[in-house]
């Protein structure tokens, strides 16, 4: 069975070799935005928004569940379904229905794990790796002047709609609709696991440029909110993608959630280590 420390430094190495400033600008540029919300955490955003903006760390960190429907344009059948299960500061990604990825999300042990439950396989990186793969993003980004287009620089404004807010950049916008939360550090929470997932999106190279959405979400969290809707809308020339991310936020967690969460730890402790650069995308 391969280290974790020895799967990071793989991991590294191989950016190093492969991922010039240049080439992971090029990486984030051709990502399509439709691939952040199927990949639907204390907050050290350092690389990502300035140190008075981070949501703090909670010493007790609440446990509650949010369910996310992902929909593409009009349809009414969701394209995608996850169960997000926070407890007491680990972050627990389920998909539902087909998807086959588990992520676990657990900063206060410095690492994010990811699971395929039909391969069996399991690999790790270290939270210090994705947050040094953000900051080289954010670094390549700012050196070939793509802020604005990448949305380095993109600011939150309110709409005309109470807890409705809006950020663009380039040919990209998110709408959200807020709500508010039953419990002091909810907030907090679902915007660190949002951070956590940009970040590792960008790790795996999938997703759309993640800036203005991290922005956002510790936009939410200063404002003690959760998501309740968040629309994207993705202008290519004449034509225009819309997908919409429906949350369902209950504020504790059921039994059956507390099984789900059992059941990850046996797959942690039966499923076979992996790199991380190995591990398959779906």
């Amino acid at each position: 069975m391969k280290t974790f420390s020895k799967n990071n430094s793989n991991l590294l190495n191989r950016r190093e070799r492969l991922l010039s400033r240049r080439s992971l600008l090029e990486s984030i540029g051709s990502i399509a935005a439709v691939a952040f919300f199927l990949n639907a955490q204390d907050v050290q955003a350092v690389d990502v928004v300035p140190a008075s903006n981070q949501v703090p760390v909670l010493s007790a960190a609440p446990s509650f569940r949010v369910e996310i429907e992902i929909f593409e344009g009009t349809q009414v059948k969701p394209q995608s379904q996850h169960l997000l299960l926070f407890d007491s500061g680990v972050i627990y990604d389920l998909p539902i229905g087909v998807g086959t990825t588990v992520t676990v999300f657990d900063p206060t042990r410095t690492r994010v794990m990811l699971l395929h439950k039909t391969q069996r396989v399991r690999t790790s990186i270290s939270t210090e790796s994705l947050i040094q793969i953000s900051a080289q993003a954010r670094a390549a980004a700012t050196d070939a002047g793509a802020e604005k287009s990448l949305g380095l620089n993109a600011r939150v404004t309110p709409t005309s709609v109470q807890g409705d807010y809006a950020i663009e950049f380039g040919d990209t916008k998110y709408s959200v609709k807020s709500q508010p939360t039953l419990a002091e550090g909810v907030a907090g929470e679902f915007a660190a696991f949002t951070v956590w997932a940009c970040r590792l999106n960008l790790a795996r190279q999938v997703g759309s440029p993640p800036f203005a959405r991290m922005t956002m979400a510790e936009f939410l969290a200063a404002e003690k909110a959760l998501p309740r809707q968040i629309a994207l809308e993705v202008r290519r020339g004449l034509k225009t993608r819309t997908y919409r991310a429906e949350h369902l936020y209950v504020g504790r967690l059921s039994d059956l959630d507390r099984k789900k969460i059992t059941d990850v730890g046996q797959m942690i402790a039966s499923y076979d280590e992996v790199e991380f650069a190995e591990f398959p995308v779906d």
